[in-house]
């Protein structure tokens, strides 16, 4: 994991031409000497003045953006400091009591004799970055007599409102700086610890960072002590826009507050201590502006791959444990962010698969933490064993389930892998074998009887005469399958309606899910815009009424889901419209209308018209051909050629015939040679690549399917079908019985010596 605020990590200003190294990297370099560093920052580096854009190239939203700590300073009019002195301060006296405070003062005889030195935020920066203690002698002696702090603005960064402290936590040497002891003691000496060591960037990108969080990331325990002993914030919240999820922008989000840092960066030793010093412990329940807590911190920088949900899930276990030794009562995993989402619900969301599948399936052996267990064992024989799922959180009985997040979030990762995650797999197998699969292929068979009662009443429509048509005697039953089709388009157009304005969110939800509804949604507009017009007595109402009736047919295709090997199939043809077909029509439409437009310039029936005006004879005889100066006309004939049916001499009525040959052929090229054959590649590459992921593709359609049908039952029935037993599983912390809702999974591991062997060492 990268350091924040490293030299790695942050943008180094352009505006300087030679190599210099970074702050970090001097504190790196132990072969030379903090003096002569100092000197040659001080004497040798001076950049000229550019607008901020410019120096840091960066666009417009960042322009106030300015580096968390550079070594590149920028030329500025210097103004000396103000020294104010009371003239009746007896300088021996003053000078006894600094030496009796600060061991920084030499000796006592020759303070009255010594000409004390000015400081400005420039000196004292040079000082901290590079640990020279020299240069801050008499810098308490001048903050006295001065009556100045430093946390006085003037010995702030300007851009930033860094101060000395964390300029010096910027650069370590060795993991320490020796300014940041006499910064501390200075503070001290002049009341001024509390905000000197709690000051913070407040610059909107670094907004909120201080000291502490600055020790964390530098993995310090030693600073950190130090900093906690004189009083640093543990709830201080680094808000900036650095430290957010900001899509394009350069960052770590880490959950804002000290704890949540040392977590995510891996400090285990640092989290005991911040909850369990004797000083300011960390109250583990605290959240940031997000709402989020450390476990939803923890959630958010997994990144599924194999190190990183090590970390993490042992981080997030050490965490859950502690929390249940500080406050036993306080159930940590239940506690929601802003958005409603507990850790769980949070990485099924992000689709952090590692965590989440340890989250779903952890199980504690120790007594005193087995509560936090979400799995329990309740036999095992061999290579069969028993387990009870806690399901809390997990099915669509509670709001804001995870297997609605999972199934219904189009924007999820990975959520066709998470439905294969135990229990969620069994869980929803239980259902659809328990009550769904009966439910649904009763809605296969009475949509089967709609379409076919709708065929035959299209079928058998009157011909004679206009709209609307009398009922007459032997008739009822057509008029009877009319009726029926016109009830069954305003069901489906109510259930569109409900479907859009609950789940739709995006275009890509639109594809992504909601194929199928959007299809059913189609074909019942067409009927009701057909029945409109059948009762406007508009023949007009034909069209729309065998468009729709072919529709119907082809949305039969939706209740494959019901069956694998259909359902896959259906998959693969989805996918193929959705992707291929699409991009293969937007790029033929284009050369179609491009090249008919071309012809259409060209063509000229003029000379035609004016020889078969001329010829009453051919007049008669022969019926005037369709004129090609019309781009209907054209695009037809362009279109025989896409499919290998064109006649290159379509038309006489041209000028410039090798032109038109030319642009013929050219179009016979891109679209019947080229576009043609790319579309069947791809095709190709595209059932291949389906057909890896098809299966879980499926059963995430038939997951869909199943919360539907569950979510249309009145609650009276969704209790009585619901999944899973009430199961006392242990003790709480506060003595009672904890009871769960959990369902049970009975796994059998066929052909595995390495967990039989594991059995054996358990029995």
């Amino acid at each position: 994991m990268k350091k924040m605020g490293s030299s790695t990590d942050i943008d180094e200003n352009e505006e300087t031409c030679a190599s210099i190294e970074t702050d970090e990297s001097h504190s790196d370099d132990t072969n030379r000497s903090a003096q002569e560093n100092r000197k040659k920052l001080k004497y040798s580096i001076f950049s000229s003045p550019k607008p901020k854009g410019c120096r840091f190239g960066k666009t417009e939203t960042d322009r106030d953006m300015a580096p968390m700590d550079s070594v590149y300073h920028v030329e500025r009019k210097v103004i000396s400091p103000t020294v104010t002195f009371h003239r009746n301060l007896e300088g021996g006296k003053l000078c006894n009591q600094l030496v009796r405070q600060s061991s920084s003062l030499e000796s006592t005889t020759s303070c009255k004799d010594r000409t004390f030195k000015l400081y400005d935020q420039r000196r004292i920066f040079d000082a901290a970055a590079y640990g020279d203690c020299e240069e801050l002698d008499d810098l308490l002696v001048y903050l006295l007599r001065t009556h100045k702090r430093l946390t006085n603005e003037e010995f702030k960064e300007k851009e930033t409102g860094k101060t000395c402290l964390l300029k010096a936590m910027l650069n370590l040497d060795n993991g320490m700086n020796n300014a940041i002891p006499i910064f501390l003691e200075i503070a001290e000496k002049t009341d001024d610890i509390k905000e000197f060591i709690n000051s913070a960037y407040r610059d909107n990108y670094y907004r909120g960072q201080t000291a502490l969080h600055i020790a964390i990331e530098r993995r310090n325990m030693d600073l950190v002590q130090l900093l906690l002993q004189h009083g640093a914030d543990v709830h201080a919240r680094a808000d900036g826009e650095f430290f957010r999820k900001t899509k394009g922008k350069a960052g770590f989000y880490f959950g804002e507050l000290p704890l949540s840092l040392a977590a995510c960066t891996n400090q285990m030793a640092i989290v005991r201590y911040l909850l369990q010093n004797q000083y300011s412990p960390a109250n583990i329940a605290a959240r940031d502006s997000f709402g989020n807590t450390v476990l939803h911190a923890l959630v958010d920088i997994a990144d599924n791959t194999q190190e990183n949900t090590g970390f993490v899930t042992k981080m997030y276990n050490e965490i859950l444990m502690l929390g249940a030794q500080i406050k036993p009562s306080l159930k940590l995993e239940e506690i929601a962010n802003k958005k409603g989402l507990t850790p769980l619900s949070l990485a099924a969301k992000t689709g952090k698969i590692g965590v989440f599948a340890y989250i779903l399936r952890r199980e504690i052996k120790n007594l005193e933490c087995r509560h936090l267990s979400r799995k329990f064992t309740e036999w095992a024989y061999g290579p069969v064993h028993s387990s009870l799922y806690d399901l809390s959180g997990v099915d669509t009985y509670e709001k804001n389930s995870v297997l609605e997040i999972i199934a219904y979030s189009s924007e999820t990762p990975n959520r066709h892998e998470m439905l294969l995650v135990e229990p969620l797999n069994k869980l929803l197998q239980d259902k659809w074998d328990r009550f769904v699969k009966r439910i649904f292929y009763f809605n296969f068979l009475a949509y089967i009887t709609y379409v076919i009662i709708f065929t035959i009443a299209a079928y058998y429509r009157p011909v004679d005469g206009s709209p609307p048509f009398p009922v007459q005697y032997g008739s009822y039953l057509r008029t009877s399958g009319e009726l029926i089709t016109v009830i069954g388009g305003i069901y489906f157009f109510f259930r569109g309606i409900q479907y859009f304005t609950q789940r739709l969110t995006s275009l890509k939800a639109l594809l992504a899910d909601s194929y199928s509804e959007f299809l059913f949604f189609a074909q019942s507009v067409l009927l009701l815009l057909s029945t409109v017009l059948y009762f406007c007595g508009r023949n007009e109402y034909v069209a729309f009424l065998v468009i729709c009736l072919a529709m119907s047919w082809a949305n039969v295709l939706y209740y494959t889901r019901g069956f694998q090997l259909m359902g896959i199939y259906s998959v693969m043809i989805e996918k193929l419209i959705l992707s291929d077909m699409v991009r293969f029509l937007f790029v033929y439409l284009l050369f179609l209308f491009g090249f008919a437009a071309a012809l259409v310039t060209l063509i000229e029936d003029g000379e035609v018209r004016t020889d078969v005006n001329s010829t009453c004879g051919r007049r008669c005889c022969k019926p005037e051909p369709a004129s090609y100066n019309n781009l209907y006309y054209t695009c037809q004939e362009l279109f025989k050629f896409a499919i290998g049916m064109g006649d290159l001499e379509f038309t006489d009525n041209y000028k410039y015939k090798p032109v038109f040959i030319f642009l013929l052929i050219t179009y016979v090229i891109l679209t019947y040679i080229l576009l043609l054959n790319m579309l069947i590649a791809l095709m190709g590459e595209t059932v291949s690549k389906v057909a890896q992921e098809s299966k879980s593709i499926w059963k995430l359609q038939r997951a869909i399917t199943i919360l539907d049908i569950e979510k249309s039952f009145l609650n009276a029935f969704r209790d009585t079908l619901r999944s899973g037993k009430s199961v006392l599983v242990g003790i709480t912390p506060d003595g009672k019985e904890d009871y769960r809702w959990c369902f049970r999974e009975t796994l059998e591991i066929v052909g595995s010596s390495h967990k039989r062997n594991e059995f054996e060492k358990r029995t």
